[in-house]
């Protein structure tokens, strides 16, 4: 078991915000995040956990390439609009399989038929008065995947999310094993919240976030190590905000009470054996009233941003180096205009932010002005290893560019349109140069492009409304 005591470091400059309440207040008057989403956002399913689809992942520059993309998408099937509590109607994650098509929200996982969207049933939880609270981004090699679930009262002071089970989707979506993870005792009872994160890493060992633990789980139920947040031993609320975690590294940000309603951050790194790879937790430091969040640990970043209507302070991309130092603080600016990062909530998590990354050396975001109909929104093109912005291309005017993925040499682009035939853009790694590939035909509906959750696989475009709304999944496909 990997037991770590080290102190914190000094705290960082500036204070911290309040924390962003996502929940209930806990028992013992604890005042916690629920745990915030971290994914880095290549939209086409390439996440900080889980496999990283072929269409998404690295390709050599020689090799010969399939299309990315059919020449002409249109609307195959679309899913009702989701019912239940607007507290638990959040998107949580999907998952792909050739027979199914796995939508995860906090009312159930539903298993839609991915030729025509009919509902063909949900995960039944491993015991009737569960429902679920955390999942894995995707699925293993293998096809397994993990659910956290709450018993009893999803709406109770005291509901806890410590419930995991692993899905084995080859096997009609059955439960392999079900376990109770909470966090170490505090208090003399054992941390627990509403919502948890799940993550796999190398040789498909679950990792589980508690309050103020890491677990790992082998694939037949064993626990492989247990790692302790520093604020363990002490009589005082030290606790795990968030997590990210790809093949052999996980970040964990870490906050601690700093004052009434304030909260001050640090991000440790641990490696695939639940070892801490930094020499201490690294301080975040944002202004006042802001936020940080992780992005993804594929590369290992995270985001700061300044309070809303802070028209002075600009959000930061951090970079971090495998042993968990930071490597480098990129200022988020653009010749043209503000950054757009498109935030999506989910459930017990924060926003999902619209960032594609190439690899270790590229981040590509969206500035401008979107809804402008003279001002076309920007892609911007951002080195990771030396901060400096690449190139600046156009999109279409009156636009909401949402990103498909990334490859070595190539950033695919959706102009994001609410009523309109929408095409599909492929901006060149090293120049920007455009060329358009692909048309996705207009929806039977009116669109909100900035919240969906979109979903690129191997030519199946998927449009999820992340809560409740008109449109449960819309599915577009090839045209014949």
């Amino acid at each position: 078991m990997a037991h770590h005591q080290q102190p914190y470091p000094a705290e960082g400059s500036g204070p911290i915000p309040p924390p962003r309440s996502s929940g209930r207040l806990r028992e013992h008057g604890r005042r916690i995040l629920a745990a915030t989403a971290t994914a880095a956002l290549l939209l086409a399913g390439a996440t900080a956990c889980g496999d990283v689809d072929a269409s998404t992942a690295s390709k050599s520059s020689t090799a010969p390439k399939e299309p990315f993309a059919p020449a002409q998408f249109a609307q195959a099937w679309k899913s009702p609009p989701v019912e239940g509590s607007s507290l638990r109607t959040p998107f949580m994650a999907a998952w792909h399989t050739k027979t199914a098509y796995y939508v995860g929200r906090g009312t159930g996982v539903e298993i839609l038929d991915p030729a025509t969207g009919k509902k063909l049933g949900t995960v039944a939880p491993p015991e009737p008065d569960m429902q679920p609270c955390g999942m894995t981004e995707g699925l293993t090699a293998a096809g397994l995947g993990a659910i956290a679930w709450i018993k009893g009262n999803t709406e109770a002071l005291g509901a806890s999310c410590d419930r995991v089970s692993l899905i084995d989707t080859r096997n009609g979506s059955a439960i392999v094993w079900t376990k109770q993870i909470s966090g170490a005792p505090l208090g003399g009872k054992p941390l627990t919240n509403d919502t948890t994160q799940l993550a796999f890493l190398t040789g498909d060992v679950l990792a589980v976030m508690t309050p103020n633990t890491i677990v790992g789980l082998r694939p037949d139920g064993t626990e492989a190590w247990t790692w302790r947040n520093p604020g363990v031993p002490a009589n005082t609320y030290v606790l795990n905000w968030e997590m990210s975690a790809h093949h052999d590294r996980i970040m964990v940000m870490i906050g601690m009470e700093g004052g009434p309603e304030l909260w001050k951050y640090w991000v440790a790194t641990l490696d695939a054996s639940g070892k801490e790879v930094s020499a201490e937790p690294v301080p975040m430091p944002v202004p006042s009233g802001g936020h940080v969040s992780l992005v993804g640990a594929a590369p290992m970043t995270a985001i700061v941003r300044p309070r809303a209507f802070d028209e002075v302070s600009k959000p930061e991309l951090v970079t971090f180096t495998r042993d968990g130092s930071v490597a480098r603080r990129i200022p988020l600016v653009s010749s043209a205009g503000p950054v757009q990062l498109n935030a999506s909530r989910r459930l017990g998590r924060a926003e999902r932010f619209d960032i594609a990354f190439s690899g270790e050396s590229t981040a590509y975001l969206v500035a401008g002005t979107p809804s402008s109909a003279t001002t076309a929104p920007q892609i911007v093109a951002f080195n990771l290893e030396t901060g400096a912005t690449t190139w600046t291309k156009p999109v279409d005017t009156v636009t909401i560019p949402r990103f498909l993925g990334a490859d070595k040499d190539t950033v695919y682009v959706l102009g994001g349109k609410a009523s309109q035939d929408m095409p599909v853009y492929a901006y060149a790694a090293k120049d920007g140069t455009r060329t358009q590939i692909s048309t996705v035909k207009a929806s039977d509906g009116i669109l909100s492009m900035g919240s969906l959750i979109i979903d690129y696989n191997t030519g199946n475009l998927a449009l999820t409304e992340p809560g409740r709304g008109t449109n449960g999944t819309l599915m577009f496909r090839p045209t014949p």
